[in-house]
C-alpha cells in the first residue's frame, strides 16, 4: 500500500470510529463494526491503531485538537502573564468566549461530535477516562481557573475551582437534559443564536456569583 493509501485508510477508520463511538459509546462499539463502516478488514484496523482503546484515544485527541483550534480562533487562549495584563471587561469577554465554544460543541445547533462522545463517556466510563482527564479536562479546567482568579482577586484556590466547575456545569446541563429542555421550549432543536445568548447569560450570572464570594463581600454580608 502506498503512503497515500495508508493515510486514506487511517482517515476512514478514524471517521468511522468517531461516528460509531458517538452512537454506541466505547463499550458498545466493536472493531469489526468500525472496519465494516470504513470498508477495510479488521486486520487493517489493528495494523494502523493497535487496539480499540488506541483508536478511541485517536478520535478523542482529534476532537481535543479541534477544540483547541476553536479557542485559538476566538482569541480565547492566554498565558498567565497575558491574563495578568487584562482588564475586567477583557477577562469577562475571554470567559464568555470559552463558554460559547463549550456550548457550540455541546448543544450546537447541531450538537458537536465531541459533546456526544463526552456524554457517552461520562455515562459509561471507559479505561481511557484517566487519559481524557489528564490530557484535556484538567488542562482546560486549569486555564479557566486562571481566568477566574484574575477576574475576582482574593478567592482561595478551592473557591476558584468550585466556580469553574459551576460555570461548566451550567453549560453541560443544557446538553444532558436536552430532550426535556426542547420539549419545554416547544422546539425540535435549540434555535440559532441560542448558544450565544446562553453564553452571555452564564457569564453574567456566574460573575455575579463570583463577586458575591469575594473576601470583602463575604465579610460585609456576615456583619450586616
Amino acid at each position: 500500500m502506498t503512503p497515500a493509501g495508508a493515510r486514506a485508510t487511517k482517515d476512514r477508520l478514524l471517521t468511522a470510529a468517531a461516528a460509531l463511538f458517538a452512537e454506541h459509546g466505547f463499550h458498545g462499539t466493536k472493531i469489526r463494526d468500525i472496519a465494516a463502516r470504513a470498508r477495510v478488514n479488521v486486520a487493517a484496523g489493528n495494523y494502523h491503531y493497535g487496539s480499540k482503546k488506541a483508536l478511541y484515544l485517536a478520535v478523542l485527541r482529534a476532537q481535543f485538537a479541534e477544540i483547541r483550534a476553536r479557542l485559538a480562533a476566538r482569541g480565547a487562549t492566554r498565558s498567565p502573564s497575558e491574563l495578568a495584563r487584562l482588564g475586567r471587561r477583557e477577562l469577562a469577554g475571554l470567559l464568555c468566549a470559552r463558554v460559547k465554544v463549550m456550548l457550540d460543541i455541546l448543544i450546537g445547533p447541531p450538537p458537536g461530535l465531541h459533546g456526544t462522545l463526552m456524554q457517552r463517556e461520562m455515562c459509561d466510563p471507559s479505561e481511557a477516562l484517566p487519559v481524557i482527564v489528564d490530557e484535556f479536562i484538567r488542562p482546560v479546567t486549569r486555564e479557566m481557573e486562571e481566568i477566574v482568579a484574575q477576574l475576582v482577586p482574593g478567592l482561595d484556590r478551592k473557591t476558584v475551582e468550585r466556580c469553574v466547575i459551576s460555570v461548566a456545569a451550567q453549560a453541560y446541563f443544557y446538553r444532558s437534559v436536552m430532550p426535556a429542555m426542547l420539549l419545554m421550549l416547544g422546539e425540535p432543536a435549540y434555535p440559532p443564536g441560542f448558544s450565544r445568548e446562553l453564553a452571555e447569560h452564564v457569564t453574567e450570572f456566574s460573575l455575579g456569583g463570583m463577586e458575591r464570594l469575594a473576601p470583602g463581600t463575604r465579610r460585609a454580608r456576615r456583619t450586616a
